[in-house]
């Protein structure tokens, strides 16, 4: 029998949120396995993240087994992001950047989607080994078991608007002192500016050696994004406006990410690409520097102490909770996600009603 919780409770957020988007992940193997579009591997990736987020936030209320922890979670969707990466570079490629490339450099880009059609075929094969095998069966079962009869420690108990701000503000803060913010800025008095000035030649030089903290920024802000989103609900709309800016930074940093694994790929593809498709590797170079200054645009933003506070303030004041009501915490048919044919996938098309 399921533990009984009182509504409005962090155990009854947390067991709604797991309900919810475990069934959206499941919902979407199936499809991922019959691999007839790529977006819907996209929304299983979605589904984990979600899932992944749920246990983050709530880990502290709640007593899972083992085989679906928040790392077990974590190892799949990693495994699953490999064939997305691919999938997204096929979509660059060819409705980006093929329509603009002349007669001379179509022919080096069909050497490289061919070696991009091997790559992806030996992926999808570990993919589909991993969806059937015990790993990924032993974490959504012990998960279904979990919602069956979820366990709690005793925070779960106490109600969610007394508790969230305690569980968020740390997360938030984290987002804060990343030092991803302090690339490419000058600090005088104690002010943090972007240097928004800067040569492009000395841009490219940043981006390139400060590309792994920008990608690392770009994942806290994604997972702090998941995490506002996860509990805006208990806000009201007070959220909405750091969560929209968050998604469109989380973009802006994707496409400085996307630009730089996609000129690795065409270099390990074709070494000698950048003397033989040199279009290409100036569109990658202009694309790189129009993120670039978007990024500068998101971050003088959040380097403003005022916007930092206010995100802060907000979190601290929840929206009043209605009377607790006890109930069996329990999946419905409402929660389950089906999968449906969309559009094409790119990093544009993660919104919030689908990531």
């Amino acid at each position: 029998m399921a533990t009984v919780v009182p509504q409005g409770t962090l155990g009854d957020l947390a067991q709604g949120a797991i309900a919810k988007y475990l069934q959206h992940t499941k919902a979407y193997a199936k499809p991922v396995l019959a691999d007839t579009d790529p977006e819907n591997l996209h929304q299983m990736r979605v589904g984990l993240r979600r899932l992944r987020t749920a246990l983050q936030v709530f880990g502290q209320a709640i007593d899972l087994p083992k085989a679906g922890r928040e790392s077990k979670v974590a190892a799949i969707g990693r495994q699953l992001g490999q064939l997305r990466d691919l999938d997204v570079i096929h979509e660059t490629l060819r409705h980006r950047y093929a329509p603009d490339l002349p007669d001379g450099e179509q022919f080096c880009l069909a050497v490289v989607l061919d070696h991009w059609y091997k790559q992806r075929k030996r992926t999808l094969k570990q993919t589909k080994k991993l969806i059937k095998g015990k790993r990924y069966r032993k974490m959504t079962r012990s998960l279904n078991r979990w919602q069956r009869d979820p366990q709690y420690q005793p925070l779960a108990q106490q109600l969610a608007a007394d508790t969230v701000p305690d569980l968020l503000l740390p997360l938030v803060c984290q987002l804060w002192l990343h030092p991803g913010w302090l690339v490419g800025t000058k600090i005088s008095r104690g002010t943090v500016q972007p240097k928004i000035h800067l040569p492009l030649h000395l841009t490219d030089q940043l981006i390139a050696s400060e590309g792994s903290t920008l990608h690392s920024l770009r994942k806290q802000v994604k997972r702090v994004r998941y995490q506002l989103r996860l509990v805006a609900d208990l806000y009201g709309d007070t959220l909405d406006a750091d969560i929209q800016r968050l998604s469109e930074m989380q973009d802006t940093l994707g496409d400085l990410q996307d630009s730089t694994v996609l000129e690795a790929f065409v270099l390990a593809a074709t070494p000698d690409a950048k003397a033989h498709m040199p279009t290409l590797f100036a569109l990658l170079t202009d694309s790189r520097h129009q993120a670039w200054q978007q990024w500068q645009t998101h971050q003088q933003y959040y380097l403003d102490p005022g916007h930092r506070q206010t995100l802060r303030l907000t979190l601290l004041h929840p929206a009043s909770p209605q009377a607790p009501q006890t109930h069996q915490p329990q999946t419905t048919r409402s929660q389950t996600s089906k999968p449906k044919k969309t559009r094409r996938p790119s990093r544009r098309q993660t919104t919030e009603s689908t990531s």
